[in-house]
């Protein structure tokens, strides 16, 4: 009996220490409710603020587009070549014909690799031919300027120099060499002079460089006077300016250009003044370029760059609403598009029915530039689209003319690399050495010719008959 009762007091024993236990085990469970409410309190908090940062870098960053999860697209082909432009055999170096200078070199072998035996020859060889530039040297000229005796009158009397090395103590070609790095390369005196020493051993100071550059400015500075001449009367005139500074003061680089030349002009300006004074007030030709203002006040035929506008309205599209998108920017875009793709095919087509296409873009852009969108982007689009109804489709009347301004933008590229390296001037004299000598460079370029040949065919000739880079009678492209 007595075992009874102390087996059941053990037993209540045990439960009141389980209903202990079982009370704190509910207070734990109690604080971790707690602690998982504040947490996904904690986490609706911060999927909005990830919202709202997504919302500010899509504003900030243009063209961010998140990703979606729900959609599993098929990775695009990097390739974006048409498949019809993807079957060509490549480029390949075209042989080299043997010549007189060749350098051979005829490799044996001096035992058989299999058993070591001595070989003799079987007249049968294979050639693998290697270009290279072979280690250059400076030539020294020595001009000796002999006095001399007259019999007649015995005045002693001595010849003059040749001109081209008359002021310096290096020859044309390397100071032509100078122009060409510091104008077209875009590199500094620095690096140009450094460049003479590593290749040539020729030692040139700075100071020693500028003087070149600006001889060779100056060699050239009759050529680029008859090319600004002759461009007032192309076809076609692209134009376009980049920023630049002088002595560390802003000022712009003008380039105005078409397939044959190219011409660029250094300004402390960015007004319609500079282009008043390169072209005139009424050019002949059609002016290719930007919406921007300077070029408004001249009286010509006028071709905007529809790439600039498309560039625009993609962004805008990126940013705006669905309705907005749909109403006017989406149809504006395909309609740009349309025309410039009618623009590419009008070799192609029949003239009455280009002419019929043609009419009905006309009128599918009265129709937009009339809708009267409400959005204030596109109300700022649309009055820009007012203000040059009738120069965004002088491509698709006048023959010849491009729908965008690339062609200035190529010929300027080099301008921003330069000044990116910091090959900006230091004065204004600097500044149109540099313009000068790339304008003759690039135009050269467009004629398949070497700059430092042509300016040397200059030297020594009147102004007034000193050959252009290409043939002032040739038709313009």
């Amino acid at each position: 009996m007595e075992d009874l009762r102390q087996q059941v007091e053990a037993l209540l024993a045990r439960v009141a220490c389980l209903e202990v236990r079982l009370q704190q085990s509910e207070a734990e469970l109690a604080q971790t409710r707690v602690t998982l409410a504040l947490r996904e309190a904690r986490i609706v908090e911060l999927e909005s603020q990830v919202a709202e940062l997504t919302l500010e870098l899509q504003r900030r960053k243009k063209g961010f587009r998140p990703k979606a999860n729900s959609i599993s697209r098929p990775k695009k082909d990097k390739d974006r070549r048409k498949k019809g432009e993807r079957t060509h055999p490549g480029s390949v170096r075209p042989p080299v014909e043997p010549g007189v200078d060749d350098v051979v070199h005829d490799l044996r072998s001096e035992n058989c690799p299999e058993c070591g035996g001595s070989l003799e020859d079987t007249g049968e060889f294979e050639e693998h031919v290697v270009e290279d530039i072979p280690a250059p040297r400076v030539e020294v000229h020595r001009y000796r300027r002999h006095r001399q005796r007259c019999k007649c009158c015995t005045k002693i009397c001595q010849p003059s120099a040749p001109p081209e090395v008359a002021d310096a103590y290096v020859g044309p070609r390397t100071r032509l060499l100078m122009g060409y790095c510091r104008a077209h390369l875009g590199i500094s005196l620095g690096k140009s002079t450094a460049l003479l020493d590593q290749l040539f051993g020729l030692k040139l100071s700075r100071p020693g460089a500028l003087g070149h550059i600006q001889w060779a400015s100056d060699l050239v500075h009759p050529v680029v006077e008859r090319l600004f001449a002759l461009l007032k009367s192309e076809p076609v005139i692209h134009a376009d300016e980049t920023g630049w500074r002088i002595n560390g003061k802003n000022a712009w680089v003008w380039c105005f250009c078409n397939p044959r030349l190219a011409l660029f002009l250094v300004d402390e300006h960015r007004s319609a003044a500079v282009v008043k004074r390169v072209l005139g007030d009424s050019p002949r030709g059609v002016l290719v370029t930007d919406f921007y203002a300077a070029y408004h006040a001249l009286d010509c035929q006028k071709q905007k760059c529809l790439t600039h506008l498309l560039r625009e309205l993609h962004t805008l599209r990126d940013e705006a609403t669905k309705g907005v998108k749909d109403a006017y920017l989406q149809p504006l875009m395909t309609l740009l598009q349309d025309a410039i793709s009618l623009g590419k095919n009008r070799q192609t087509m029949p003239e009455a029915k280009f002419v019929a296409a043609r009419q009905k873009l006309s009128l599918r852009l009265d129709a937009l530039i009339f809708s009267r969108p409400t959005n204030n982007d596109c109300q700022r689009i649309n009055k820009r689209l007012i203000r040059h109804r009738d120069e965004l489709f002088c491509f698709l009347e006048v023959d010849g003319v491009p729908a965008d301004n690339n062609a200035a933008e190529r010929d300027i590229r080099s301008v921003a690399a330069a000044r990116a390296d910091g090959g900006v001037n230091r004065t204004k004299a600097g500044a149109k050495a540099f313009a000068n000598l790339k304008s003759v460079i690039r135009t050269c370029e467009k004629h398949g010719r070497q700059f430092i040949d042509y300016a040397l065919s200059l030297i020594g000739v009147a102004q007034d008959i000193q050959p252009l880079p290409f043939s002032p009678s040739s038709d313009s492209s």
